[in-house]
């Protein structure tokens, strides 16, 4: 994972879903997106002072999870620690006493201490400078450099990554929701393909609007809704359709929650219930473009791929420039016979993402099934220009060698594909 966050979890050990009789290679192209956003609340009205703002928390609140889930807004902190101490053990293997009152306790002391510094600020820019370094200097927060394929549940749980210091984007953003929002900020959570962010608005003093975009993996850098447009290439029609760059609900934030709990799960080859998460995530965010494809992958393997399509055409609906689905799609077409249809959506990948070594695995791959030995061996061979020592590359290739019977060949990339 680089500091700017990833899109996709791999899954299971070779890191994709494999379509059938696609061989050893297909494994390679198809992934579970696991973060697929993060969302909040705005806060309305100017800033607060610290005597005039009650504590965040009602500890009376015996509301289980669920109950909360029902409304759009809720104490989504207490929310947080419910949902760790409900399924952390799960992964963690014993008990987890989150011990809720006394951690919204020191979750109020922290709130007020921004509030200070906040209240202190006077322009948009020190205030979101104070925002930033109580998340990243106060607490220590920071991306954890050691979990690249996001499959590190230490790093979902909110208390978790409160006490271990380290996050992905989506529990790093949960930081500056929960607190940026008690001290009174507007602070938003939006998707991004595959990652999400976090909007930070405020007034300049002659009532200016102010409004940046923050990258809390890589300690609260700002950027504009342009430099994502470039760099994740997803269509207007998925901002309309509310799917990315959109402030979302607390509800909506659990749905990206059950949506990464769903490719934790699936990690453990418990397909059934990573497929009753995800659908616990469609039911709280229905417009999440990439818990739709997830699903679908799970679908697959659970051999129902015609419903897994459904999800996918939708997906598709909700973001037309979604190459991952279109990827997806063109491998349920092809073991469906349905070639000329695979290979059209495999072309739309290409020109959306010429850049991506995925679709041209699947091209091989596709080459291969139908024996154009030739064919498919020139496209792996510039997989390996785009992206020297691609081991699933290898792996390919020793399997279209050893198609041929050419062994000798077969055994060397396979040697290769054990270095790299």
């Amino acid at each position: 994972m680089s500091p700017s966050g990833i899109t996709a979890i791999e899954v299971p050990a070779s890191g994709r879903a494999p379509i059938r009789k696609l061989g050893a290679l297909v494994p390679t192209v198809l992934a579970l997106t696991l973060l697929a956003g993060c969302a909040g609340q705005a806060r309305e009205g100017g800033l607060p002072a610290a005597s005039d703002t009650p504590p965040l928390h009602a500890a009376a609140n015996a509301q289980s999870l669920d109950d909360m889930l029902k409304a759009e807004d809720f104490d989504l902190a207490r929310a947080l620690l419910l949902f760790s101490e409900k399924y952390y053990p799960e992964f963690s293997g014993r008990p987890h006493d989150t011990d809720i009152p006394a951690k919204l306790t020191r979750f109020d002391a922290y709130a007020a201490e921004l509030r200070r510094d906040v209240n202190r600020a006077r322009s948009p820019r020190t205030r979101l400078l104070a925002l930033t370094d109580f998340v990243h200097s106060r607490l220590g927060l920071r991306f954890d450099p050691t979990d690249q394929g996001g499959a590190n549940p230490e790093n979902l749980f909110f208390d978790r990554m409160l006490q271990n210091r380290y996050g992905y984007c989506v529990s790093l953003s949960l930081a500056y929701l929960v607190f940026g929002q008690a001290a009174g900020l507007e602070v938003l959570g939006i998707r991004i393909p595959g990652h999400f962010a976090v909007i930070f608005r405020d007034r300049e003093a002659n009532g200016q609007p102010y409004e940046v975009i923050l990258e809390t993996t890589a300690f609260g850098a700002a950027f504009d809704d342009l430099h994502y447009y470039a760099q994740y290439r997803f269509s207007s029609t998925s901002v309309k359709n509310r799917v990315y760059l959109t402030p979302l609900a607390d509800r909506e934030i659990f749905g990206t929650l059950y949506n990464n709990l769903a490719g934790l799960t699936y990690l453990r080859n418990d397909y059934q219930l990573a497929l009753k998460r995800y659908d616990r995530a469609l039911e709280l965010a229905p417009n999440n473009a990439e818990v739709m494809y997830n699903r679908a992958v799970v679908l697959r393997k659970l051999k129902r791929a015609g419903e897994g399509l459904k999800d996918i055409n939708e997906a598709l609906r909700l973001d037309p420039s979604f190459a991952l689905a279109l990827i997806l799609r063109a491998g349920l077409f092809w073991e469906n016979g349905e070639k000329e249809q695979a290979r059209a959506d495999l072309a739309e990948a290409m020109r959306k993402r010429p850049e991506w070594v995925e679709p041209l695995m699947l091209e091989g791959q596709f080459l291969m099934d139908d024996n154009q030995l030739d064919e498919a061996r020139s496209v792996f061979e510039r997989v390996l220009e785009m992206r020297p020592g691609f081991k699933s590359a290898y792996i390919a290739l020793a399997e279209l060698e050893a198609k041929a019977g050419n062994m000798a060949k077969a055994r060397k990339y396979r040697q290769l594909a054990e270095e790299s």
